[in-house]
């Protein structure tokens, strides 16, 4: 019964292996696909030839460093942005005796759970009225809205994991809130707040909604406004499409390959209180 239940078992991790992997395989697989066998009546799951023309094509004939250069800058710059505002809302709730904390916790989870698409209209007037309509600090000012209170309510529960005999051991040796906050608080919670970070960059990076309303011009479009641009019509450009997906993902997976056991460490130790 245990061998039976084991077979189950790998029997379903396979098959769920399997649905998530097969994905990034075709989009890699097309990408390396040259034109001529792109469009055969019959498909193949391996390419019948290795080509990297639509990477050629990519970097020649589009602004894909352009697109990948304004990512960098847009995610970078408002991560650090709603990582600080993060981590001192988070304080603010979890450690000063403020009236109506409480409900103000309520409301910063409130805020994150609201869809963009019911945001993005006013978002769009509001950065329009300050004359920052298709720029990128009009975006880095933008995605601390849905950045802040994801950090906020995670730093929440790590701040609550550090006992407050630290805290309050520093204040008695002179010690300010400030000091007290970014050299007693902010080094325990560095775990929590590189998630965080890891997370805010990542849900920068992947913005689509707020990039597309907000940029119009080339010139400061992201990347995942960038990719869907390689959409003409009903023409899709799949070689396009394909490669600058494969190159957009990439630094996503060697971030994550690099930094995956202090992500879990992070999640798990602000888990632990609630």
């Amino acid at each position: 019964m245990v061998g039976y239940n084991k077979v189950v078992t790998w029997g379903f991790l396979g098959i769920a292996l399997v649905i998530t992997l097969f994905p990034i395989y075709w989009m890699l697989a097309t990408s390396l696909t040259p034109y001529s066998a792109m469009f055969n009546p019959v498909p193949t799951l391996i390419p019948p030839s290795v080509s990297v023309e639509h990477y050629v094509d990519l970097f020649r004939n589009t602004p894909f460093l352009t697109f990948t250069k304004n990512s960098l800058i847009v995610s970078t710059a408002s991560m650090l942005l709603s990582v600080f505002i993060s981590t001192l809302a988070a304080y603010a709730i979890t450690r000063m005796r403020l009236r109506g904390r409480h409900a103000l916790a309520t409301l910063v989870m409130a805020t994150y759970l609201l869809p963009q698409s019911m945001l993005f209209i006013p978002m769009y007037i509001l950065v329009s009225s300050l004359k920052l309509a298709n720029t990128l600090l009009g975006l880095i000012l933008t995605y601390p809205t849905f950045l802040v209170p994801y950090g906020t309510w995670m730093l929440m529960s790590y701040f609550k994991t550090i006992p407050r005999e630290i805290e309050e051991a520093a204040l008695i040796d002179g010690c300010s809130r400030w000091e007290t906050l970014w050299r007693i608080i902010a080094p325990l919670a560095a775990p929590g707040i590189s998630v965080v970070a890891i997370f805010s960059f990542t849900l920068a990076w992947d913005e689509f909604l707020y990039a597309l309303v907000v940029t119009t011009s080339p010139s400061v479009q992201t990347l995942p406004v960038g990719i869907a641009g390689f959409i003409v019509g009903d023409i899709f450009l799949w070689g396009r499409i394909m490669s600058a997906s494969v190159l957009t993902a990439m630094p996503m997976v060697l971030l994550y390959t690099v930094v995956q056991r202090w992500v879990v460490y992070g999640m798990t130790a602000g888990s632990v209180k609630g």
